[in-house]
């Protein structure tokens, strides 16, 4: 007796087992998807630095100098971001934004140096252990000091 109330608990637990997940799954694919809301990217203290949702601001770790019209600093960003597709990003959207990448740097952290005009952007991602960091400098460059051949930035 008790070993069939036993094989009947077996068994009893395997179509469980077997069956809850399929009608799970059922009734998932019968319910229409609602796409998630994804974060969209922002300008932050730079109005022509676009920076992934992904990521946030550390405030505590940046620094912005503005005087008139000219605006200088630091900025740190964090968040769980692939650092090459971070790197893409950077290259797709500064390029949109008016800057001309200068020379880049990639594997063991990746530096992008852009310029723009009279300033320079120096963005250097590191992969740590739970995520990614992008620090974000700006600063002037003196007019003429640097030659560019080739397309001349925007």
């Amino acid at each position: 007796m008790k070993m069939i109330k036993n094989s009947r608990l077996a068994v009893i637990f395997l179509l469980i087992t077997l069956v809850l997940p399929g009608s799970l799954m059922a009734q998932k694919e019968e319910t229409p998807s609602v796409p998630a809301a994804k974060g969209r990217a922002s300008y932050y203290d730079f109005d022509d630095i676009l920076i992934p949702s992904e990521l946030s601001l550390e405030k505590k770790n940046s620094l912005v100098y503005t005087t008139g019209r000219f605006k200088a600093g630091m900025l740190v960003f964090a968040g769980r971001v692939e650092p090459s597709s971070l790197a893409s990003f950077f290259q797709s959207n500064m390029q949109k934004d008016g800057w001309s990448l200068l020379s880049s740097f990639k594997y063991r952290q990746y530096l992008l140096v852009f310029l723009k005009e009279d300033r320079v952007c120096v963005i250097t991602i590191r992969e740590k252990t739970f995520s990614t960091t992008a620090e974000v400098r700006v600063g002037p460059i003196e007019q003429g000091f640097v030659t560019i051949k080739g397309p001349q930035p925007r």
